[in-house]
């Protein structure tokens, strides 16, 4: 079966990576090891160790490249188009709308007028201004399943067939488990908001005294070395030490990304979470964490500090968080049962819809 990956950015960026081998891991759950995928990626060369062919998808000086062109001409070539898991359907502001439309834009408007069947896997879409809300209705009502991953999403484009499960980082969890007491110093992990690094994190952090830092994120335009440079960082802890050591001690976590936050969840740690898209909102309520999950531009820095000291010093509170972790992975195998299921059922629907394939060339 060959299979078309839409959406995917950059393998730099340790979340949209990770959003990318559990889609193409949770396809091939569904439909068999043997499934032949085609990626189309902003960056494609992070993704050289990908077992698949990967196409660009950026928009360079010269234009698109011909190669993607092609792909998206010939996707009824394909058996299944899927949407990769991620918040890429967003048009906020002028500047945002513009570089989703001229990036993302023809891979939908692709995988819509195909006769293909089509899945998109959970998603936060959104914001979106009147105009581009009514376009992204119309683009998503033409796909066979789209999946969100936060209750806003669902509230804003229920109408156009959205379903609500949960993030991918959830539904592929594999939570490790760390014996002891976390180590004493927490890790915050920060990045940009609208260019800056915003104040509360600053004043956050200055409350914490010591500190160490880990980026999660190395592509260009969303490079968060120099923000941990700035907000005075110890030092920087890997992302093999923070990720995949099995012997290191757990560690208390205040991440700014969505998925720093999630994946240092799935290796052991216990994670604060300081959202700056509905995504996160939605992914913390899921775990059953809300109360560890603020707004990055609007939170209390003391507050996030007592929780800090709360899970370093107080045993009982570590056992309810992670109480409350081990019952959402329950909750998420039956989810990600119900996503596989659905990836199959798509992947034997036949026939045009929407636009249909009368309208490739």
């Amino acid at each position: 079966m060959r299979v078309l990956l839409l959406h995917a950015y950059s393998a730099a960026n340790a979340g949209d990576g990770l959003l990318v081998d559990e889609s193409i891991e949770l396809v091939r759950q569904a439909l068999g090891p043997s499934v032949q995928f085609t990626v189309c990626a902003s960056h494609p060369e992070t993704f050289g160790d990908l077992d698949a062919r990967v196409v660009s998808s950026a928009l360079t000086t010269q234009g698109y490249s011909w190669e993607y062109l092609q792909t998206l001409r010939r996707v009824n070539e394909f058996d299944l188009i899927v949407g990769v898991g991620g918040g890429y359907l967003r048009a906020g502001g002028l500047t945002e709308g513009f570089k989703s439309a001229l990036i993302h834009g023809p891979q939908l408007f692709a995988a819509s007028r195909a006769a293909t069947p089509s899945i998109y896997l959970p998603q936060s879409i959104g914001p979106a201004k009147a105009g581009i809300s009514k376009v992204l209705h119309r683009q998503l009502k033409n796909l066979d399943r789209v999946f969100v991953r936060d209750d806003r999403s669902m509230q804003e484009f229920g109408g156009a067939g959205a379903l609500r499960t949960s993030d991918l980082a959830i539904l592929g969890a594999a939570i490790k488990h760390r014996k002891g007491g976390p180590n004493a110093v927490p890790i915050v992990s920060a990045r940009p908001v609208r260019g800056v690094v915003p104040p509360l994190v600053t004043n956050m952090c200055e409350q914490l005294g010591t500190f160490d830092g880990y980026v999660q994120s190395q592509t260009s335009g969303n490079d968060d070395r120099a923000v941990m440079d700035q907000i005075g960082a110890r030092q920087i802890v890997s992302r093999a030490e923070l990720l995949d050591s099995d012997t290191a001690e757990a560690r208390v976590v205040i991440a700014v990304r969505l998925h720093a936050a999630l994946m240092a969840l799935r290796a052991g740690h216990l994670v604060i979470h300081l959202a700056y898209e509905r995504k996160g909102f939605g992914a913390f309520s899921d775990l059953g964490l809300s109360e560890y999950v603020h707004n990055v531009s609007m939170f209390e820095p003391n507050r996030v500090v007592e929780q800090v000291r709360g899970l370093l010093h107080d045993a009982e509170v570590r056992e309810e968080y992670r109480t409350q972790v081990g019952r959402a992975m329950e909750t998420a195998k039956v989810r990600r049962s119900e996503l596989v299921r659905e990836l199959q059922l798509v992947a034997m629907e036949t026939g045009p819809r929407g636009g249909g394939s009368e309208n490739q060339s």
